[in-house]
């Protein structure tokens, strides 16, 4: 099997560059997350620092160096970078000064502000906010298509389309430090080393525990996994009795009942076929353990062969409780929306049903091109 063709900006940037086309660069740049370096020491500081910062008062000398993630530099690990969209890149520049996008590459070009600026004043409808930069399904050239590591990547690729991110990329440098650093804090109470391999524990270690929404699917596992929903409730009422948690009953027989709604909905979109229910909610934690292993690489609270290792683990484990990558995302959005979603239906549910069929679907999809069960699938890029 051959991969479908792979986006490559970076090229077309060159491209642009080599005819002149500003309008055409400006453009290209305008729906891209592009990236400023910094030094760590300042990126640190700043993570503690609840206010907007803009990329020029923070990285700028002599002209403000801005890439696109594919031209990212390696500029030592005393040097991390920030990212935003073209209209933050540009904030604050001056008319007389210049930026230097993409420099060392093909596609280097030294903007003068005094053209920039125009552009974008001109061009606002071209430039997508970072925040909106979304549900994309991002292959990168320099990244990996297939063995072990490809696959065990793939099985985060719900996180990644998510967040516009490549899915195949494990590296260090290809973050914003500074939202990393916060993210892992804000969300995860992760600030060091230590932290961080419990947060990977708790999701594909030995520090797992069954949440209560995969205890039920559990016990409905173990009993055919046809039950219906009134036999589904007793099942669990009785397993409460004879483990001496009665306290739980209408915690988990509550849970039941969200889960029949769920796979109503999720039969009804596509997600299931009909007839069939989700086995397990593991594809939640093994997915957030894939993007777990890459914030923790770009903060440094790993290196880069722990940060493989993780990424392989939650790999194996993707393979051992699930058979395809319909049911992994099946199992992926359960766990998305019992955690996040309330029943609502909302954009948390509908966000991940949309990216479960972009996924599958995709001739230029991870999942389209690589064997669930496969270990080294058989493919080139």
């Amino acid at each position: 099997m051959i991969w479908a063709a792979v986006a490559d900006v970076e090229a077309e940037l060159a491209q642009a560059r080599r005819d002149g086309d500003l309008d055409r660069f400006l453009g290209l740049l305008g729906d891209e997350e592009l990236f400023v370096p910094i030094h760590r020491e300042d990126a640190e500081k700043l993570a503690d620092d609840r206010a907007w910062s803009s990329a020029k008062p923070c990285c700028a000398e002599h002209a403000l160096q801005v890439f696109t993630r594919g031209a990212l530099p390696d500029l030592g690990s005393e040097v991390v970078f920030l990212s935003g969209d073209l209209d933050w890149a540009l904030h604050g520049l001056g008319a007389d000064e210049q930026v230097v996008f993409n420099r060392g590459t093909l596609g280097e070009w030294h903007v003068p502000a005094s053209a920039a600026l125009p552009w974008l004043d001109a061009n606002p409808h071209r430039v997508t906010a970072v925040e909106q930069q979304v549900e994309r399904l991002n292959t990168a050239r320099y990244g990996h298509f297939d063995g072990p590591l490809a696959h065990a990547l793939a099985c985060g690729a719900h996180q990644a389309v998510l967040t516009a991110e490549p899915w195949n990329v494990l590296g260090a440098r290809y973050h914003d430090y500074v939202a990393e650093v916060r993210g892992l804090r804000d969300w995860w109470g992760v600030s060091d080393a230590a932290g961080w391999r419990t947060a990977m524990a708790g999701l594909v270690g030995d520090g797992y525990a069954l949440t209560p929404g995969n205890l039920v699917l559990v016990l409905r596992a173990r009993h055919g996994g046809d039950l219906d929903p009134l036999s589904w409730a007793e099942l669990v009422l009785r397993w409460c009795a004879e483990n001496g948690v009665q306290d739980q009953a209408a915690e988990l027989t509550g849970v039941v009942r969200r889960v029949v709604r769920y796979e109503q909905r999720f039969r009804a979109d596509g997600l299931l076929p009909p007839g069939r229910g989700v086995a397990t909610t593991v594809g939640w934690d093994v997915a957030r353990a894939v993007a777990m292993a890459r914030w923790g690489l770009a903060v440094g609270h790993c290196d880069a062969l722990t940060a493989e290792l993780m990424v392989l683990e939650a790999g194996a484990v993707a393979r051992r409780y699930h058979q395809s990558w319909a049911q992994l995302s099946a199992s992926y959005v359960m766990g998305r929306v019992l955690a996040l979603d309330d029943e609502g239906f909302g954009e948390e549910y509908q966000s991940a049903a949309r990216v479960h069929h972009l996924l599958l679907q995709d001739q230029a999809s991870p999942w389209t091109n690589l064997d669930f069960a496969a270990a080294e699938p058989p493919i080139q890029p």
